[in-house]
């Protein structure tokens, strides 16, 4: 069966769109990739951070806002008016930049987004040499969307596709730190083609990298991209 006969009937997604639906299990689409995914909703322990953090901006900026108008119409004042003008200034903008971050942590508690929580699976099958990225919608404020079934990207298998591997060297500093990621995906064969994530790792040395990029390889049928680390 050619390529483009593939992509123009696609029986692969209307078999994989029955069994989502009926909630059935067929073996022959098998699960390579599966994780849950949260989108909006209230994030209280991070608005509470912002808050936290900006705060002191808001109030010391207020004050010295204040502190310059009592300067400017103070007539026993010694301040001269360049010092009032600087506390105005300063004051000012750190003020600005605390209102803006504490009201936008507030007014995501208050009115946050709309909540979306789905299960997101890359499915393969063999035999039409067929890849997926499906989502479920689990749980959301628009009850109408809960059980939607979202094709988010699909690849039918050719010569052309290729396993890479992005690699993200992480980091450490006095405050906040990220480790190393190893992103695993098949690509299309186009540099601005589709791509979909198979396995995503943190620390790996080379060796690792190699023998996951040939397990996958060997069950999807397709070769490893030379370099396999992009």
């Amino acid at each position: 069966m050619g390529l483009w006969h593939r992509v123009d009937t696609n029986p692969a997604k209307e078999e994989l769109t029955e069994l989502l639906v009926t909630g059935q299990k067929d073996e022959s689409f098998e699960v390579i990739r599966d994780y849950i995914s949260k989108e909006g909703g209230r994030k209280l322990v991070k608005n509470t951070g912002m808050t936290l953090a900006f705060l002191p901006f808001l109030l010391v900026g207020l004050l010295c806002v204040v502190i310059a108008f009592i300067i400017l119409i103070s007539p026993d004042s010694e301040v001269p008016i360049w010092g009032s003008l600087c506390s105005f200034s300063l004051g000012s903008v750190a003020m600005y930049v605390g209102w803006e971050f504490v009201s936008e942590s507030v007014g995501e508690v208050i009115n946050p987004d709309d909540f979306e929580k789905s299960e997101v699976k890359v499915f393969f099958h063999e035999d039409y040499q067929y890849l997926a990225e499906v989502k479920v919608i689990l749980d959301a404020t628009d009850e109408d969307k809960i059980g939607d079934i979202i094709f988010l990207k699909q690849i039918f298998l050719s010569d052309e596709c290729e396993i890479e591997c992005e690699f993200i060297r992480g980091y450490a500093d006095n405050h906040t730190s990220a480790p190393d990621q190893n992103t695993f995906y098949v690509s299309d064969g186009n540099k601005f083609g589709t791509r979909i994530t198979i396995c995503y790792r943190n620390y790996l040395k080379q060796a690792k990298r190699i023998e996951i990029a040939e397990k996958f390889s060997k069950k999807l049928g397709i070769r490893i991209a030379s370099p396999l680390v992009v």
